[in-house]
């Protein structure tokens, strides 16, 4: 789960996750809006095109095989993407957010992944497949 700095370092250099299937970005709005700006390959790209640019952000990651990492962008509406499928969480939270927040949402989804991939290694999920879809997306 890559969050805050990390970002910068994915910024600077995005092989670190090209295709990274069980790699999770979560940018908050400014750290999006510089992911967006680098990485969409598409001048007239804008972040405030909502979906289509997270697609194209998520796009930018996946390898010649499809896989990728998913990115969830927090907001006001969070938005999780992998590059094929968007999900939004638009349930209400707090009118402020406080610092430490986004740490534990990283927190959580890096629990939340190593339990998948306990779980591919015993073999309840298949090898090499896709991890299995965002929360919500059930």
């Amino acid at each position: 789960v890559i969050d805050a700095d990390g970002l910068r370092c994915v910024l600077e250099r995005p092989s670190l996750v090209r295709g990274a299937r069980w790699a999770v970005l979560t940018p908050n709005k400014p750290e999006y809006g510089r992911l967006a700006g680098a990485l969409s390959g598409d001048a007239a790209l804008d972040p405030a095109d909502g979906d289509r640019a997270l697609l194209a952000v998520a796009e930018s990651f996946r390898d010649e095989g499809g896989a990728g990492p998913a990115i969830v962008q927090k907001g006001a509406t969070d938005l999780l993407c992998d590059g094929t499928q968007l999900l939004e969480c638009a349930e209400p939270g707090c009118l402020k957010r406080c610092g430490g927040q986004g740490d534990v949402l990283a927190g959580s989804i890096a629990t939340l992944l190593g339990w998948a991939k306990a779980a591919e290694r015993s073999g309840r999920l298949p090898a090499g497949g896709a991890p299995p879809p965002p929360p919500g997306a059930g």
